[in-house]
């Protein structure tokens, strides 16, 4: 399907530009040449719809024709983050191990990995390998079965937890969701995207991948790692209108860019809500009215803030997009800030087939009944029908039997203007159960006893943090996600 899109763009306009690098434009038919030169590759060393394929890879313009190579073989496929320490990436691709692997050439890798064979290819200039590293893992039997006939994305989401997750979705989920979000968006064939998001995180990949192509839009790609000048000068040389970018992105883009971004109509952002004063700093700065995108490795998109003007709504998340429906579990209410909030549960074309399935790995979280996944977000809705997150059932804190939402402590700590960045955490407490414990990074200096008292005047005594550390900085993933169970 997605390959059949590619010659179908091809064929209406072989010359339209579909991938903006430094030093040249790639139209429609230089992607196509890549790709079947992938396809041919693939099909000659022996991959098919039984052999799944780890990326591990920087450059996105290979790790995307990659894709749609291997969805053109019914070929599954994994995306891994090429930035894992070594340790971290034996673990990974031991757990959830492939047949095959494209990795940039680096011998320590190829030894580390164990490759029967390995052969140097080369996708757009960029020369990387391709190894065999034996039989894949026990995990994948059920997605890789003859009667399933498809190939399946996985991606690996740490959440909150040390170990990943491997989720399983169909390769077309992708192009759903790349369509809800190009219509949604308004984005056109004469737009020209610039993508700072990783492409081995879900967001990367249906944003900076899916919804150009499926559009007719081009895109270039930065990568995570990025200078804010470097964005700033892509965004003028290249003639970028639209900006997908991460919260880390608009947060050095405030502090380093002294004038406004003018040509950007449409700034995207997902992973984490943004909070008032940097949404506030980007608009009068920078002349950016974020969009902020709610969605999730299970579920793909679910909704779209666009137009948040009222201060103190960092939990609305907007309005869910066409094809999603959602509900709210009433029978178990919970309480936050004064308002009663429920499991929010969703229904889509673009859910989840499931897990990778691994006995260290927890999986019950993915429960699907009739249609409906229970996400453990809790949310209500307003009279708009917008869509408002405040917190996650499993991290709620259990203190003498009242349950404290980390989040909402968070959110206080986040107004306070000597605070950079702030996560909750609940620990044992031989007399409450739990306590909840902040850390913190701050930008002045401030004294956890002048935290604790701005936090009684905010909070009922029982959400107060019972301590509070601070830290040069906090343990995140790749998309800006805190892993809460490492700040410990």
């Amino acid at each position: 399907m997605i390959y059949q899109h590619l010659k179908q763009r091809n064929e209406h306009n072989p010359h339209a530009i579909a991938i903006i690098k430094e030093t040249e434009e790639i139209p429609n038919q230089a992607v196509v040449s890549e790709v079947d030169h992938l396809i041919q590759i693939f099909q000659k060393f022996g991959l098919n719809k039984e052999t799944p394929l780890a990326i591990v890879l920087q450059k996105s313009e290979v790790i995307w024709a990659a894709i749609i190579a291997a969805s053109h073989l019914k070929i599954s496929v994994m995306l891994v983050d090429p930035h894992l320490k070594e340790e971290e990436m034996q673990k990974i691709m031991t757990m959830y191990k492939t047949d095959y692997v494209l990795r940039e050439i680096n011998s320590k890798a190829i030894e580390s990995l164990g490759y029967k064979e390995w052969y140097e290819l080369s996708c757009f200039e960029h020369v990387f390998s391709m190894g065999n590293i034996g039989e894949h893992a026990a995990c994948w039997n059920e997605y890789l079965k003859p009667e399933v006939n498809q190939s399946h994305l996985v991606f690996l989401t740490s959440g909150s937890t040390k170990i990943p997750s491997a989720v399983v979705k169909k390769m077309e989920s992708f192009m759903l969701d790349g369509k809800r979000i190009g219509e949604a968006l308004g984005i056109v064939p004469e737009d020209r995207i610039l993508c700072a998001a990783p492409t081995y995180h879900i967001y990367g990949t249906i944003c900076g991948c899916f919804v150009p192509f499926l559009c007719g839009a081009s895109v270039s790609f930065t990568g995570a790692y990025v200078l804010p000048s470097s964005l700033e000068k892509k965004i003028y040389k290249q003639a970028c209108n639209i900006l997908m970018a991460l919260p880390a992105h608009y947060k050095m883009l405030v502090e380093h860019v002294h004038k406004p971004l003018d040509q950007v109509r449409i700034a995207l952002s997902a992973t984490s809500p943004l909070q008032d004063d940097l949404l506030l700093t980007c608009k009068e700065k920078l002349n950016l009215s974020i969009q902020n995108i709610y969605g999730s490795s299970e579920a793909g998109v679910v909704s779209i803030q666009r137009n948040r003007q009222s201060i103190g709504e960092a939990t609305n998340v907007g309005v869910p997009v066409d094809g999603v429906h959602v509900m709210l579990d009433e029978t178990s209410p919970f309480e936050f800030d004064g308002k009663t909030v429920y499991e929010l549960l969703i229904k889509s074309d673009s859910l989840a087939k499931g897990y990778l399935r691994k006995a260290e790995v927890d999986d019950s979280g993915y429960v699907v009944e009739d249609g409906w996944w229970r996400t453990g977000d809790l949310a209500y809705l307003s009279k708009k029908n917008e869509l408002h997150l405040v917190g996650r059932l499993n991290i709620t804190i259990n203190v003498n039997g009242k349950k404290v939402n980390p989040y909402e402590i968070e959110e206080a700590l986040s107004q306070h203007p000597a605070i950079e960045d702030s996560v909750v955490v609940g620990e044992h407490d031989p007399i409450r159960g739990e306590m909840a414990v902040a850390y913190v990074v701050v930008k002045n200096h401030i004294t956890e006893a002048e935290l604790l008292e701005y936090c009684r005047a905010k909070l009922s005594d029982f959400k107060v943090p019972r301590r509070i550390e601070f830290r040069d900085d906090l343990p995140k993933t790749a998309a800006g996600k805190v892993r809460r169970k490492e700040v410990r």
